[in-house]
């Protein structure tokens, strides 16, 4: 037997074994990440958090100065940039008008002042006779009143009942007093009297021998067509006529509307019946029998007999149309003669009323001026010169009012407005500054804003400086009102600003407000946290060389400035951290 193992397949074997170990080293060995790891090693460091803002520079005198009246400009004495002290005169207007006003208040404050020593010294024996012959005219008038307004009720009520029985009269159906309802009446009986005299015409062409034989030869549904037609009207003539005679017994508004309306039936159907006679004629053929002549005959009497309906129709609409508008009218009458009487008796109540008061406040001066002069008298005059005192100084105010004087000390930064230009009340046109005292403000985030406290410091910088010069201040105020700037809420802050020579009121001003600062903090860079189950860890390095690392839970404080988060717990000084791990 041949050995299974030769010295070759031996070899073969141990070759396929180690290539296979070296090929499952390489699969199965421990993989590392170390060059796509970044790390970090925590230390002790200063850290600190700050809130930036962009701001202006404000003067503490900030004055918007304006005219408080509508006027000329007539005088600007002063320039942009010049000094004024308190109480200077910036600008004026033109002061003519003003000037009369006070003038004209001066005048009645005079014609108050003798009014009162006239109160005082007591009224004339002319001055009563001239009150008397006022009260005498006034009872004249109050009487007078009086009367017309009597007239005038009279007036109006009479009016009033003559409208009221029109319309009556036209709404009764037995009154005697108006012929429209009766007209509508005759008119409706004339025309069934017609359409009785067309039925024995329709009947005699009907019944004529002659014409028997050739009537509507040339069409021959004509004469059925018109005796279907005839054979209606008698019916509708009864109800017509029975409609008639209930009208005529008692005239009331259904009553006649239904005579109306069988009536203009019967017209209607009458009047087809005429028509298709007349159709019927034409298409009769003349002979011996039945002669042309008396063909023409019988069309004339139909077409007479079809105009009259037409005329009948008419009438009848006519009639009762006549009756509509008329009873409109009546009642249109009688409104109008209501209103008509409301304005008058109102307006010779309110002359009654007028007069009436006229003559009491006659009497009443009369009776002061036989009267001693009494206390109250006394004192209404004195008010009188109170008020005239109050206009004069209102004048005087008014007169003020074109002139702005500058409140404060100051510097004039601006002036908006020229000699003989319009100004307008309110419209500020003089800017004082005191250039000398100088602060900054800024709006901050809602989100920063709770974080800020009167005192904290501040870190300046100008745009107009560079950002090499820097200057310190702190906040001196908080507005507590907020302020929504692009649809974000922001609130109002003050800084205390060094005197700067450079710096000018309007100056852009950055300010790094610090908010807190601790010199010696563990802190890390914020990637280097993950929050997981609301929790946050750190990556801790166990092998520097493989970056291996194990997540270790930490406690974190201050969120700083470059991007670094305080460490309160968790971590030691020295530690490798992971910071980045890219894919």
């Amino acid at each position: 037997m041949r050995r299974f193992f030769t010295r070759k397949k031996i070899i073969w074997t141990i070759i396929i074994l180690l290539a296979a170990g070296g090929i499952g080293y390489w699969q199965f060995k421990p993989k590392t990440n170390a060059a796509n790891i970044q790390t970090t090693v925590v230390s002790q460091q200063k850290i600190k958090q700050t809130v930036l803002a962009t701001g202006q520079v404000v003067s503490e005198t900030n004055l918007s100065l304006s005219f408080q009246a509508n006027g000329v400009v007539s005088k600007i004495p002063v320039a942009t940039g010049n000094q004024v002290k308190a109480g200077d005169i910036l600008a004026s207007l033109d002061q003519a008008a003003a000037a009369a006003s006070l003038t004209s208040a001066n005048g009645q404050l005079a014609q108050a002042n003798a009014n009162y020593r006239r109160v005082v010294a007591g009224a004339t024996s002319e001055q009563i006779n001239v009150s008397q012959k006022s009260v005498d005219s006034a009872q004249v008038a109050y009487i007078n009143a009086a009367n017309q307004l009597m007239t005038v009720k009279n007036s109006t009520a009479t009016a009033i009942n003559q409208a009221q029985t029109t319309l009556e009269d036209l709404q009764s159906p037995i009154t005697m007093s108006d012929n429209k309802r009766s007209a509508i009446v005759v008119t409706i009986a004339n025309q069934l009297a017609a359409v009785k005299s067309n039925l024995d015409k329709e009947k005699q062409i009907i019944d004529d021998t002659n014409l028997k034989n050739v009537f509507g030869a040339a069409d021959s549904s004509s004469v059925p067509s018109f005796k279907n037609a005839n054979s209606q009207v008698q019916s509708l003539l009864d109800k017509a006529n029975a409609s008639l005679a209930t009208a005529q017994a008692y005239k009331s508004d259904d009553n006649i509307y239904q005579a109306v309306l069988d009536a203009l039936a019967v017209l209607n159907q009458d009047l087809i019946s005429l028509n298709y006679c007349y159709i019927a004629l034409q298409n009769t053929v003349a002979g011996s029998q039945f002669s042309q002549a008396q063909m023409d005959i019988y069309k004339t009497t139909i077409s007479t007999a079809i105009s009259s309906e037409n005329s009948g129709i008419t009438l009848i609409k006519s009639s009762r149309q006549a009756l509509t508008d008329a009873l409109t009218a009546a009642a249109n009458a009688l409104a109008n003669a209501k209103l008509s009487a409301t304005s008058q008796i109102t307006s010779a109540q309110n002359t009654i009323n007028s007069s009436k008061a006229s003559l009491q406040q006659t009497e009443a001066a009369l009776a002061q001026l036989k009267a001693p002069a009494q206390p109250a008298d006394i004192d209404a005059a004195r008010a009188q010169v109170l008020s005239a005192q109050g206009s004069v100084e209102a004048a005087q105010t008014n007169l003020n009012n074109t002139v702005i004087k500058a409140p404060v000390d100051g510097t004039v930064t601006l002036i908006d407005t020229k000699v003989s230009q319009q100004a307008t009340a309110m419209k500020p046109v003089i800017i004082l500054q005191n250039i000398n005292i100088l602060h900054a403000e800024a709006y901050i985030s809602e989100a920063n804003v709770a974080s800020l406290r009167l005192g904290q410091p501040i870190e300046y910088s100008f745009d107009a400086l560079g950002p090499d010069r820097l200057f310190n201040g702190q906040i001196i105020s908080i507005d507590p009102a907020s302020t929504v700037i692009s649809g974000v809420v922001n609130y109002l802050i003050k800084a205390s600003l060094p005197n700067i020579p450079e710096v000018k009121p309007g100056m852009t001003v950055n300010l790094t407000i610090l908010v807190t600062s601790k010199d010696s903090a563990m802190a890390v860079t914020s990637s280097a946290i993950i929050n997981e189950n609301g929790k946050q860890y750190v990556r801790v390095i166990d092998n520097p060389k493989t970056k291996t690392y194990h997540q270790v839970e930490v406690t974190t404080g201050l969120q700083a400035d470059g991007g670094l988060t305080e460490i309160l717990s968790g971590l030691a000084s020295g530690q490798e951290i992971v910071v980045l791990i890219k894919k």
